[in-house]
């Protein structure tokens, strides 16, 4: 439990590095973000995690409206009743409902999706957080 807690703090508190893909959070004190945006995608070739996640953290890294994000592929835990088609996860976090569709509009955004979406066979796309405020 020690441990999980430790993790849990260090994650939040952070950045973290994991297979090259480092997550970005503004200090700890910061309101919790209202709106995170969840992508899950199959590629047509598993090959191509890497170098999406690659490209995607450096579109994210140049998006200013983007509070905190982070991503990696699919762990198998052996757990019944997971999800488990999509090849790599996304987690996008914004304070305003202005800041996610900045990020939606931003250009290094919509080149990344147009680069990388025909390679995906699936995706999920999942928004939920508080009320505007």
């Amino acid at each position: 439990m020690t441990i999980r807690l430790l993790l849990l703090v260090g994650l939040t508190l952070g950045g973290v590095s994991c297979g090259g893909m480092r997550m970005r959070v503004k200090p700890a004190g910061d309101p919790a973000p209202a709106l995170q945006h969840v992508v899950l995608v199959q590629l047509d070739d598993p090959k191509l995690a890497e170098p999406m996640m690659r490209d995607a953290r450096e579109a994210f890294e140049a998006i200013p409206s983007l509070r905190r994000w982070d991503m990696g592929p699919r762990v198998d835990t052996g757990r019944p009743g997971l999800a488990d088609w999509y090849t790599v996860g996304f987690i996008t976090s914004f304070e305003t409902e202005s800041d996610y569709r900045a990020y939606l509009d931003h250009p290094r955004h919509t080149a990344l999706v147009e680069k990388w979406k025909p390679h995906w066979k699936r995706s999920e796309i999942l928004d939920f957080g508080t009320p505007a405020r």
